[in-house]
């Protein structure tokens, strides 16, 4: 069972790690929430029965995996704010040029 979810484990991070540079948000999001499940399951299977060396060998070697996944991830953080930035900013703008009137309203001019 150990060496099941790990296997799974592994396989899932390695076909990740060889598309990372094109993966998008959603994919991330994807690969997190399966990656918790394979998680999940190892912690079930480590209940009824330690690990081996080799077993713990393998799981630093997936685990190895975890800072180049970290970096995309905050790779599109800042790809994210980034956007929010440029909008807000376009925002800004657009509501400088745009008129704060009511189309209907009577403008009145007092003499003196």
């Amino acid at each position: 069972m150990i060496n099941e979810a790990l296997s799974q484990l592994e396989q899932l991070t390695q076909q990740f790690i060889l598309r990372l540079n094109e993966t998008n948000y959603e994919e991330v999001e994807i690969f997190v929430e399966v990656r918790q499940m394979k998680v999940d399951q190892l912690v079930n299977a480590l209940e009824n029965s330690p690990m081996t060396e080799e077993q713990k060998m393998k799981l630093e070697s997936i685990l190895s995996y975890d800072a180049l996944i970290d970096q995309r991830m905050q790779s599109l953080k800042q790809e994210a704010q980034n956007w929010l930035v440029q909008r807000n900013i376009a925002k800004s703008q657009r509501n400088a040029y745009e008129s704060n009137y009511t189309p209907d309203s009577f403008l009145m001019d007092r003499r003196k």
